[in-house]
């Protein structure tokens, strides 16, 4: 969800760098390599369906949200009301500019709040979208630093025994689930996890080590409304980060690829689009 923070919601963490473009894709760089494979082919698979019914004037940054949101309903999150009527980017973020625009893990709270602060997203909305990492699975290589070559004295002594059998070494290629309580259901248990430091990150544990956000973790560990509205509120602001509209990119016609000549592709019933309608 957060990989719309580089270049906005655009679509371009799904553009392959050999087709696109010179150099390292976006969806290449070392942030975005815990990306699922199989999650590109779903986004292409439902391009393919809505294209077929409803024609070319859906795009993929569009059919993503959905996605993410329909992916946190299903999964026992909120539903909500996604605005519509992005256009895909012509090109992927450079690596440096997906570097400094996803913060790795290892950072610290304050490192992340600075880096979001840029995009007017605040403490609340850092701590809510953090908490998405209530479903998903972590490779160790992201966790390892916490591990070794000394546990880290925050890391509850049991859950760091427990990650060391599934990771022995830093670079262990082997993955473990990000919330230990409710791995497959989207929920405010990852609140909890902090609360009993056993949070997977040092930029997740850290939000509750932190002053300026441990009271609101402790409000969504203890109010799962709450953080659905926070969250609600958050990943709509998310979602509307330097978006394409009107006669701006193009629809694609493979959500991995661009137009051969993204001018053809023009879709006349959005090209006066002012402002974004829901769904």
């Amino acid at each position: 969800m957060e990989k719309s923070m580089v270049q906005g919601c655009d679509g371009s963490v799904l553009l392959d760098g050999s087709t696109s473009g010179p150099g390292q894709s976006e969806k290449t760089a070392p942030p975005n390599l815990t990306l699922r494979a199989r999650a590109f082919q779903i986004i292409n698979e439902l391009r393919a369906k809505i294209h077929k019914k409803c024609g070319r004037v859906v795009s993929c940054a569009d059919i993503t949200a959905l996605a993410a949101r329909d992916a946190v309903f299903l999964s026992g999150g909120p539903d909500y009301a996604v605005p519509l009527g992005r256009r895909d980017g012509l090109t992927f973020a450079t690596l440096e500019a997906t570097l400094d625009n996803l913060p790795p893990p290892s950072s610290s709270a304050s490192a992340i709040l600075d880096n979001l602060a840029r995009k007017n997203l605040d403490a609340t909305d850092v701590v809510a979208l953090s908490g998405g990492h209530t479903i998903g699975i972590a490779h160790c290589p992201s966790f390892g630093n916490r591990l070794y070559p000394t546990t880290d004295p925050v890391m509850d002594k049991t859950f760091a025994k427990n990650l060391k059998v599934v990771c022995p070494k830093n670079d262990t290629d082997a993955f473990t689930v990000q919330d230990i309580r409710t791995p497959n259901t989207f929920d405010n248990k990852y609140y909890v996890d902090l609360m009993n430091r056993q949070g997977l990150f040092n930029s997740d544990q850290d939000l509750y080590t932190f002053s300026k956000t441990k009271e609101i973790v402790k409000s969504f560990a203890v109010d799962q409304s709450l953080f659905f509205e926070k969250f609600v509120i958050a990943m709509t602001k998310m979602g509307q980060l330097s978006v394409l509209t009107g006669t701006q990119g193009e629809i694609r016609a493979n959500c991995s690829v661009r137009n051969p000549d993204n001018k053809a592709y023009l879709a006349s019933v959005v090209e006066d689009v002012e402002s974004l309608t829901e769904f």
